[in-house]
């Protein structure tokens, strides 16, 4: 166990702004995954492009230039209270275009505890100082809603979507689309790039299904295989849906 939060300019990260240069294009800090590593240390490696085990994703605040080194960025992240886990690891990513890669990878000192609303939690913001290079141009990202917001508005912006009959999802703010029941969630076609769902541990897959839909007249990948439908396997784990390069991912 390190004895200090540490954090490492992935390999991703620095092929990601080299290309983003060549290309002649600003990146951004886009999101921020959590994990628990289950319950382990991993060592700190440039080359990692994943975590151990996810949990949950979070926002990233705001991002600006280090006044005291043209190489350093200094990132304000959030991590909503919407799951009961002790955070280990943490992957930073960011994009350039429609190209998203992960960025720096962060190992905390200490678990950190990470709590529902319904167990005491509450947003939770880490600080960390990143290297980036100097060359890179940056465009400063900001989650209004998030930046500088009471405990009330940020409950009412994270809130989750209970689903309890075939539904759109909304993609617009990354909500947690909660299955209380068997029924599809349809991805929209349109504005927005990410959502969250998980199906509660009340519901039975053995009796019914809980789908995620692709966009009508479109496919998405799920696990890496090309299909119009996600059948969601698991109970209480929350998984992800991200549009990259005009795909949604599952």
């Amino acid at each position: 166990m390190s004895s200090k939060n540490e954090s490492l300019w992935l390999a991703s990260g620095i092929a990601g702004e080299n290309q983003a240069r060549a290309l002649n294009l600003p990146l951004e800090f886009t999101r921020v995954v959590v994990g628990d590593a289950n319950g382990n240390y991993p060592p700190m490696d440039n080359t990692i492009t994943a975590l151990v085990n996810e949990r949950i994703t979070g926002e990233v605040l705001d991002h600006r230039l280090d006044p005291n080194d043209a190489n350093q960025r200094i990132v304000d992240m959030a991590i909503p209270p919407s799951l009961d886990f002790d955070a280990v690891e943490l992957l930073l990513y960011a994009k350039y275009g429609e190209i998203e890669f992960p960025h720096t990878y962060f190992r905390l000192a200490a678990q950190y505890p990470i709590r529902t609303l319904e167990n005491g939690g509450s947003q939770a913001t880490l600080k960390f100082t990143i290297r980036v290079s100097e060359h890179s141009d940056f465009s400063v990202f900001l989650v209004p809603s998030l930046s500088h917001v009471d405990q009330e508005q940020f409950d009412e912006s994270h809130n989750s979507a209970f689903i309890t009959k075939d539904t759109v999802a909304n993609i617009n703010r990354n909500k947690l689309h909660i299955f209380l029941n068997h029924a599809d969630l349809q991805i929209p076609d349109s504005s927005g790039d990410k959502f969250q769902f998980m199906v509660d541990d009340s519901v039975d897959l053995n009796t019914g299904t809980c789908r995620v839909l692709a966009p009508s007249g479109q496919q998405m990948t799920v696990s890496g295989i090309t299909s119009d439908i996600a059948d969601i396997q698991d109970v209480g784990v929350i998984h992800t849906a991200l549009k990259i390069n005009g795909v949604w991912k599952v």
